[in-house]
């Protein structure tokens, strides 16, 4: 039958260490983002958009959710629908607000783990989610080659997986900063009425995906 599942959040006991509920976030967000770039494509504005983008997302993520409340392995869990919520909200403020969307990315960094193959949105062990502050969005850096740079920061779990856990790994979690190099701005320059599909796709995954080893970054372990 359905019943509720309270996963804690971030806690040392939870099943991921939270990386779970950033996915829950990315997902949302990632989403709303393809819709509403879509619908924006078909001719609707950024505001109308962006709105029903955000319904379909919500709508979408809550029927995932409560499909797992009738799973014997999961539970419906409020925390995810929060995360879900945070998610489709950063889109829309993203997708209505240009200023925003040119100066703030959230993305999911992925190397596969070796314990569940390419996995990139199960495994846990594999991932690392961040928010990047674009320094190309800062209109006094348009012109000078800080443009091509970002200054992140973000969070990932390691050692909470069953497999993590049998080869000997304890349990840890790490938050980090840094300084990346901006993809987006290196191989596709501003947004432009005169960009292509091709051009419009590759933004659409630099903007989401972190590609490893393109950034510096300092962390700490807590």
């Amino acid at each position: 039958g359905f019943h509720f599942n309270n996963e804690h959040w971030f806690g040392k006991s939870t099943g991921s260490g939270g990386a779970d509920k950033l996915g829950h976030a990315f997902t949302s967000y990632a989403l709303t983002n393809a819709f509403a770039e879509r619908l924006q494509a078909k001719g609707r504005s950024p505001e109308r958009a962006a709105l029903s983008a955000s319904l379909l997302t919500s709508a979408l993520m809550l029927y995932v959710e409560a499909f797992d409340g009738v799973s014997g392995d999961h539970g419906f869990s409020y925390e995810d629908v929060v995360m879900n919520w945070l998610g489709v909200g950063l889109a829309y403020l993203r997708q209505t607000n240009p200023r925003l969307k040119s100066l703030v990315d959230y993305r999911m960094e992925y190397k596969p783990s070796g314990y569940k193959g390419f996995r990139p949105f199960s495994d846990y062990e594999g991932q690392k989610y961040l928010l990047a502050l674009k320094l190309s969005g800062f209109k006094s850096l348009k012109q000078s080659p800080l443009r091509y740079f970002e200054l992140q920061a973000g969070y990932y779990s390691r050692g909470f997986s069953k497999e993590a856990r049998n080869d000997g790994q304890t349990r840890r979690q790490y938050g980090f900063v840094g300084i990346g190099v901006n993809l987006t701005q290196l191989f596709f320059g501003y947004p432009s009425e005169m960009d292509r599909s091709y051009d419009k796709v590759g933004r659409f995954a630099f903007e989401h995906v972190q590609v490893p080893y393109t950034a510096v970054r300092t962390e700490n372990k807590f």
